[in-house]
C-alpha cells in the first residue's frame, strides 16, 4: 500500500494538473469570444481610422435616387443641395443637423437632449426644444454657406397648475 505522503503528493499533483487544464480551457474560451467560432472577429478601429472613415463619409454627398423626368415635364433648374454639406448645430436643448442651400437653411434632422422634447411645430428655420421648466429656441441662418444657430434659453414662467 502507498504511504500517506505518496497519496498526498499524488492528490497535490492531480489538483495542480486540474488547475492547469481549467486555466487553459478558460483562456481558450475567452480568446474565442472575440473571434467567433470560425474566424477572426472585428478589430477595433484606431482613432485615426475613425477620422479617415468619417472624412470619407462626409466627402460623398448622400443623394436619393431620382426618377427620370417624363417627356411632358419641363426641365427643372439644377439644385446645389447635393453639394451642400450638412453641419451640426448644438444647443442646451438638443442637436440640429442642417445644411445651406443657397441662402436658405434646410433642416435635415433634430434630436432633443435628455430631458427635452422637440416642439412639433417647426417655424421655417426656427427649432424649439422644451423641458419641464426650460425652452430653448434655435434660430438657424446661413453664414458663409454654413448653418449657424442663434440660441435663446428661457425659463418657464408658467406657474399655473390648472
Amino acid at each position: 500500500m502507498s504511504s500517506p505522503r505518496t497519496r498526498t503528493a499524488l492528490v497535490a499533483l492531480a489538483w495542480t494538473a486540474a488547475v492547469v487544464v481549467a486555466t487553459l480551457v478558460g483562456m481558450s474560451a475567452v480568446g474565442a469570444i472575440g473571434t467567433g467560432i470560425l474566424g477572426r472577429g472585428q478589430q477595433a478601429l484606431t482613432p485615426s481610422q475613425v477620422d479617415q472613415a468619417l472624412a470619407a463619409a462626409r466627402a460623398v454627398p448622400a443623394s436619393a435616387p431620382v426618377a427620370p423626368p417624363s417627356p411632358t415635364d419641363p426641365p427643372s433648374p439644377p439644385s446645389d443641395s447635393a453639394a451642400a454639406v450638412a453641419d451640426v448645430v448644438t444647443s442646451p436643448g438638443g442637436t440640429i443637423v442642417a445644411r445651406c442651400t443657397g441662402s436658405a437653411v434646410e433642416i435635415v434632422s433634430a434630436s432633443p437632449a435628455q430631458g427635452f422634447r422637440l416642439d412639433d411645430e417647426r417655424e421655417g428655420s426656427r427649432m424649439q426644444f422644451e423641458s419641464e421648466d426650460t425652452t430653448v429656441a434655435v434660430q438657424l441662418s446661413c453664414q458663409g454657406g454654413r448653418p449657424v444657430g442663434a440660441v435663446e434659453v428661457q425659463g418657464d414662467d408658467d406657474d399655473d397648475d390648472d
